[in-house]
């Protein structure tokens, strides 16, 4: 007698890996977020690493200010494609486009916060390890003037948080910002 196996119940769907497309939705689910950060730099022409704290502000899709209030004031806003730099008391604005280089940093990071794969993939190599609870996203510029700069992002978070921004320069520097988000 043959016998023919049959499903004893309907179908289960496989649940989808989590993944780079499931983290890029969390990340632009965020509308606007707020933290404290420090962060602290290293370079060859540092004798200490230099240690700075402060605030960040984000609001989708395009604006991003980090506001250092130790060991020096300074302002840096970007709103839309417009850049402005506030330190020593001068103020510096200019267009993010004029300099491909700047453009392609500062994409790293607003890319990510707005879970715009397109745009990081226009500028950054992309890799994501971990999971939704702890997970580490790699960013590797492709562009050889921006790999002159820095050697990569590693931005690490859980859920849609970031956590920290670790970024590597080509100059034997680091800068690794820890980040707290402020409570909602």
């Amino acid at each position: 007698m043959l016998l023919l196996a049959a499903p004893l119940g309907p179908a289960r769907s496989a649940q989808p890996a989590w993944g780079l497309p499931q983290l890029m939705r969390s990340l632009a689910s965020v509308r606007t977020a707020s933290a404290h950060f420090t962060e602290c730099e290293t370079a060859p022409v540092l004798s200490a690493p230099l240690m700075s704290i402060g605030t960040l502000t984000y609001r989708a899709p395009d604006y991003l200010s980090k506001v250092t209030t130790a060991p020096n004031a300074q302002r840096f806003v970007l709103e839309h494609n417009r850049v402005t730099l506030t330190a020593n008391g001068q103020v510096h604005v200019f267009a993010l486009s004029q300099d491909p280089r700047i453009a392609g940093l500062v994409e790293g990071i607003q890319g990510t916060l707005a879970g715009d794969l397109p745009s990081l993939q226009q500028f950054y190599t992309v890799s994501l390890t971990g999971n939704a609870a702890a997970w580490q996203l790699r960013l590797l510029p492709k562009d050889r003037s921006l790999r002159r700069i820095v050697r990569g992002l590693i931005i690490r978070g859980s859920g849609s948080q970031i956590t920290t921004i670790d970024t590597v320069s080509n100059d034997g520097g680091d800068s690794l910002m820890r980040i707290e988000p402020d409570a909602p």
